[in-house]
């Protein structure tokens, strides 16, 4: 028990040496932080923002890319296939 209360007793002791700042410097290094924290999060931010359209760009791109060429691929290996509205037939009043 004597130890413990000779450590309170110094811990004290070197609290008393500490120099503590004043009020108004610590207001100032709090507002510089909030400040400095306020414009980091505005950076990332606009970093992020433009990474995701860019990413969203290219992938964009590439599936039109693919489609584009699926669409060519597919047209030149595929049977021909007819739909019932393109046939047209012409009839011509009897004689």
């Amino acid at each position: 028990m004597k130890k413990i209360i000779q450590f309170i007793k110094e811990a004290l002791q070197e609290l008393k040496k500490v120099t503590w700042p004043t009020r108004q410097a610590v207001l100032k290094m709090t507002l510089g932080v909030i400040v400095i924290s306020a414009l980091f999060a505005i950076v990332i931010g606009i970093i992020d923002i433009g990474l995701t359209k860019g990413i969203e760009g290219l992938l964009t791109w590439i599936a039109e890319r693919q489609s584009s060429q699926s669409s060519i691929t597919d047209s030149a290996n595929s049977p021909i296939q007819v739909n019932p509205g393109d046939i047209q037939v012409e009839t011509t009043p009897a004689q």
